[in-house]
């Protein structure tokens, strides 16, 4: 079931159906992260899960423990052996480039599998010598920065492990010759990003009864007053106003909501900056709360330069704050290390420290950060997004910082 899907009354869609608006939809994620990142690239796919994990490693150690089990028979079997040429060969091949072709000969004319097979069936296979044939070509295409593990495969004598080590440097030279790939034709992606993802979203779009659904519904939330839309001097403005609403809201979205259809390839980066404000607001609070309970003891000329040390270390404790919950504990670690550099800064000064009772008030006021509605973090949270809403409406120009909170924020 596929929801905004529909075709002469049905809401299903065949599995084909499905595999070509997924596959379309992949493309276009993967060349905008491709145009908008600079430092994309392909990673190795990691187990999602313990199970999975141990699932891997068991299929894995299979394998090879029956290519073991087969070179040492008497006499040996190769059929494990054939495997693992076809698919090294398919491979290499998968490494090379157009003007390779010579290579691609070679490569042929040293793992041809036609040959090989006769060599089994001849009981004449030397398995252990492709290892050096392989080596050798694998040499050819590798980065310069694998040379010392094709250095240590080199000095390997063992035949299993050998060809285990081949085989994972296979894999990391195949994501080597797709990111090299990826960062020649980055500029050429760049200049063609806009047009293809019209394109393919529009061949998204035709594919649904009403693929905008959610966007539709995300701008009607912030849609003008009758009594705005009636207003010549503002009607003109409407539009811009509803954009610059819907996409501030977008610096506290809430999860309840789905993210506009225009926006899913985005979603990583939305909530990377709504989890931004959210950590700036309490970072900013903590600070405040600390000066207008310390100020007095805080040399004014002083006041700066200790408020950028509690910041920077504040924003690493706070880096694993996602949601309201995990302020429970993150809270009193925060505390500790405001009032440590506090009394670091006062024993700096030749000061007595923070006296018991000034360190339990301290750290009761930042324990009630934990709390979104409480007064001075939700104030600063407006403004941070009131700031950020001018800058999205283009009304200021030299957009900086207010004054005010230079030093904080």
């Amino acid at each position: 079931f596929v929801p905004g899907f529909s075709r002469e009354g049905e809401k299903s869609m065949s599995l084909t159906e499905l595999m070509d608006a997924s596959k379309g939809l992949t493309n276009i994620a993967l060349a905008h992260e491709i145009a908008v990142d600079k430092d994309f690239s392909l990673q190795k796919i990691q187990p999602a899960n313990e199970v999975e994990k141990q699932v891997k490693e068991i299929m894995q150690r299979a394998f090879w423990d029956l290519l073991a089990d087969q070179l040492k028979a008497d006499p040996p079997q190769y059929s494990q052996a054939l495997t693992l040429l076809t698919e090294i060969k398919g491979m290499l091949y998968s490494l090379l480039l157009p003007q390779h072709e010579k290579l691609k000969e070679k490569i042929e004319s040293i793992l041809d599998i036609e040959v090989i097979q006769k060599q089994i069936d001849a009981d004449c296979l030397e398995f252990e010598k492709y290892a050096g044939y392989i080596l050798g070509v694998m040499g050819m295409l590798c980065a310069p920065a694998r040379d010392e593990r094709m250095g240590e495969l080199r000095e390997m004598a063992e035949v299993v492990p050998l060809f285990k080590g081949i085989m994972d440097l296979l894999e990391q030279m195949k994501l080597d010759m797709a990111n090299f790939t990826i960062q020649q034709v980055r500029p050429m992606i760049q200049q063609q990003s806009v047009d293809y993802e019209k394109l393919k979203f529009g061949e998204f779009l035709a594919s649904q009864e009403d693929g905008l659904q959610v966007t539709r519904e995300w701008l009607v939330r912030h849609s003008p007053s009758e009594e705005e839309r009636d207003d010549p001097k503002y009607r003109r403005l409407l539009g811009q106003r509803v954009l610059t609403e819907a996409y501030t809201e977008l610096l506290q979205w809430d999860e309840y909501y789905s993210l506009p259809e225009t926006l899913v390839m985005d979603q990583r980066r939305v909530f990377q900056i709504r989890d931004k404000v959210e950590r700036v607001s309490v970072s900013t609070a903590v600070i405040l709360l600390s000066f207008s309970n310390l100020n007095s003891l805080i040399v004014p000329m002083d006041s700066q330069r200790l408020k950028e040390t509690i910041k920077k270390h504040v924003d690493i404790l706070l880096q694993d704050f996602v949601d309201d919950n995990d302020l429970v504990s993150l809270l009193p670690s925060v505390s500790a290390q405001v009032v440590k550099d506090v009394n670091d800064y006062l024993e700096e000064k030749n000061k007595a420290k923070l006296s018991e009772s000034a360190v339990e008030d301290l750290k009761t006021q930042i324990a009630s950060l934990e709390d979104p509605n409480q007064r001075i973090r939700d104030l600063l949270q407006k403004r941070i997004v009131d700031f950020c809403k001018q800058v999205i409406a283009g009304t200021m120009k030299n957009m900086q910082v207010p004054p005010d909170r230079k030093s904080v924020v």
